[in-house]
């Protein structure tokens, strides 16, 4: 034991320990592991009350984590369907401001420039071009902000951490 415990606090928990120790489920390890010696002091030389404030609030946290996780899940799955419609619609997007921009390179008026057709016909044609080109950068923009909740849904609680947090109850309750 790494602690140092006076003879009082020794005498205690020497009294109180159990064999074996609870587990508690670990999610780093993915495995349900025995408490410490020292662990197992702590809560030995805890009060009852502080035991069931602890006990009262993971269950709030449990409560809170759940929702986030199901909350995350929802996110996670309508950001995919939304990320796939962004594509497709990119893509559509991207090949007509390809084309416009082929057709505007390759469509020289040349001496005919100060004819007032022409003219038209390239504002005309262009006036569309504009619009592609805002939504071509508006779903740019949708890329990255998908990419950054994408970031903050990797945050989120995992199903093992829910599992941590649910099981810390039975050391708990064990002393």
């Amino acid at each position: 034991m790494a602690v140092q415990l006076d003879t009082d606090e020794r005498a205690k928990v020497e009294a109180g320990r159990r064999t074996p120790r609870p587990n508690y489920f670990n999610a780093a390890s993915l495995q349900d592991t025995p408490i410490s010696e020292d662990f197992e002091a702590f809560l030995i030389l805890q009060d009852s009350a502080t035991i069931t404030a602890t006990l009262t609030w993971l269950a709030a946290t449990g409560l809170l984590a759940r929702l986030r996780l199901d909350r995350d899940a929802v996110a996670f799955e309508t950001l995919v369907v939304e990320r796939n419609d962004r594509i497709d619609q990119l893509d559509e997007v991207t090949s007509s401001t390809i084309a416009f921009s082929a057709w505007r390179q390759a469509f020289q008026a040349g001496k005919f420039s100060e004819t007032s057709e022409v003219g038209l016909i390239i504002r005309d044609a262009q006036a569309m071009a504009g619009e592609l080109f805002a939504l071509e950068e508006r779903l740019n923009h949708l890329a990255q902000v998908e990419q950054r909740v994408e970031q903050r849904l990797a945050q989120s609680v995992s199903s093992a951490q829910l599992r941590e947090l649910q099981s810390w109850p039975t050391p708990l309750l064990a002393y």
